[in-house]
C-alpha cells in the first residue's frame, strides 16, 4: 500500500481511562470487545488475525479462516507481510554500517554496477540514504501499465533484471534529496547494495542477523526465491464482489519477485514482537543506528518516513510508527505506539493493493482496533 493513503487516514480514538484495580477488567473487556470487531469483519474478509504487545500482556487474536472451508485461522497462521518487509530491509543495512560495509551517505554507485546505475534516473548522484528514506526520486515499477500486464501474464517469480526494467530510462519524480515520493523499487536496488557486500547474499543475511538475532521463530524470508510458500501460510484471496477469488499462486509468485521491498511471511505476534524490540526495548540496533532510523523526512509539511519506518499521529496525537503492507492478496499493518508502550499487528488475507473498497474497509477495521486498543 502506498504510504500516503494512510497518512490521510483519519483515525478517531476511544480513550479508556482507568485506575489500577480494574486493570484486570479492563484488559478483558478490550480482548472481547476486539474479537467482537474482528468477527464482524468477516463479511468483508475471510481471515483475520491481531497481535498485541505491550510491557504487561501479549495476546493474539484470530476469526475467519486461513484456507476457505479447510482451515481456521490459528495464532500460528502465516501472513505475507508485504512492505512491512522494507523495516526488515532497513534493519540490515543499518547493521552493515554498524559493520563499517556501507556508508549511508556514499552514492549507490560505490555498490552497484554501470550497468545498473546507467540505466536509472539520476542512477549515479542518488545515495544510499536516500534509497531508505524514499527521496531518491525513482519511480515505481508499480506505476507502469507492463508490470501489471506482466504480473498477470507471468511467469512468476520475475528476475531482478525484469523488475529493474520497469523503471530504466523512466524519468525522475524529482531531483533526489529535495522531495519524499514512496518507490518500491529503493528496496529492491537495497536489496542488490546488501548483495555486493555480503557473500551469502541479502536473504542470508537478513535471515541470520535480522530475523534469527531478534529471535522470531515463526518469520521467514522468501523473497529472492522460488521456494514454496512455508507450511502453515494462509491462502491468498482477491475480493470478487461478495465472493472471494483464490489467488494463492498469483501472491507467492509476487512475493518471491520483490526483494528488499517484499518477501517477509510471518506470524502476527512475531512482526509485533519484531517492532516491540527494535522499537522499544532497542535491542536489534545500537543507539545511534535507531535514532539514525528515526530520522524523518515530511511529506506535505509532516514527518512521514524514517529508515523503513513509517510515521503518522492520530488525531488524538498519538504517534505510531511502524509500516504497513498491501499485496494481491494480502494486507497488513504493523505499528509501535510509543505513548502507550504499545505494538499492534493487524492482518487479512485478501488483497488492498488493487481493491480500493477493500482498502478503505481494512482502514476502517485498522481504526475501530485502535479505538479499543488505545
Amino acid at each position: 500500500m502506498k504510504i500516503a493513503k494512510l497518512s490521510t487516514l483519519l483515525l478517531s480514538l476511544f480513550i479508556v481511562s482507568c485506575n489500577s484495580d480494574d486493570t484486570n477488567s479492563q484488559t478483558t473487556d478490550t480482548k472481547a470487545l476486539a474479537q467482537e470487531k474482528l468477527d464482524a469483519a468477516l463479511s468483508k474478509f475471510p481471515g483475520l488475525s491481531l497481535s498485541v504487545k505491550s510491557a504487561n500482556e501479549s495476546y493474539t487474536l484470530v476469526a475467519g479462516d486461513a484456507e476457505t472451508d479447510e482451515q481456521t485461522m490459528q495464532a500460528s497462521s502465516l501472513h505475507y507481510m508485504q512492505s512491512i518487509s522494507k523495516t526488515f530491509t532497513a534493519v540490515a543495512v543499518l547493521k552493515l554500517k554498524e559493520e563499517g560495509r556501507i556508508n549511508l551517505d556514499a552514492k549507490i554507485n560505490t555498490y552497484l554496477p554501470a550497468s545498473v546505475c546507467n540505466n536509472l534516473a539520476n542512477g549515479n548522484i542518488i545515495t544510499v540514504r536516500q534509497l531508505l528514506n524514499m527521496t531518491s526520486g525513482l519511480p515505481d515499477y508499480i506505476d507502469n501499465d507492463q508490470f501489471f500486464n506482466d504480473v498477470l501474464s507471468g511467469p512468476l517469480p520475475m528476475p531482478s533484471e525484469q523488475v529493474l526494467g520497469y523503471v530504466y530510462g523512466k524519468p525522475a519524480n524529482f531531483t533526489p534529496g529535495t522531495s519524499f515520493g514512496y518507490s518500491n523499487i529503493n528496496y529492491h536496488l537495497l536489496a542488490l547494495i546488501i548483495d555486493s557486500v555480503t557473500d551469502n547474499g541479502h536473504r542470508n543475511y537478513i535471515t541470520t542477523k535480522v530475523i534469527n538475532a531478534a529471535g522470531l521463530a515463526n518469520t521467514y524470508y522468501i523473497a529472492g526465491t522460488t521456494m514454496a510458500a512455508p507450511t502453515g501460510t494462509t491462502a491468498s484471496y482477491l475480493a470478487d464482489g461478495s465472493t472471494f477469488t483464490d489467488v494463492s499462486e498469483l501472491q507467492l509468485g509476487t512475493v518471491q519477485s520483490f526483494i528488499g521491498d517484499d518477501g517477509i511471511v510471518a506470524t502476527t505476534q512475531d512482526i509485533t514482537a519484531f517492532y516491540y524490540k527494535l522499537l522499544k526495548e532497542g535491542t536489534l540496533l545500537t543507539p545511534a543506528s535507531l535514532a539514525e532510523m528515526k530520522t524523518t523526512v515530511s511529506y506535505q509539511g509532516q514527518p512521514i518516513y524514517g529508515l523503513g519506518l513509517h510515521f503518522y499521529k492520530t488525531p488524538e496525537g498519538v504517534q505510531a510508527i511502524g509500516h504497513d503492507g498491501s499485496g494481491a492478496g494480502a494486507a497488513a499493518y504493523a505499528f509501535y505506539f510509543p505513548s502507550k508502550n504499545m505494538s499492534v499487528t493487524l492482518c487479512t488475507n485478501t488483497g488492498t493493493l488493487i481493491d480500493a473498497n477493500k482498502e478503505a474497509q481494512f482502514m476502517a477495521l485498522w481504526q475501530e482496533i485502535l479505538n479499543i486498543l488505545l
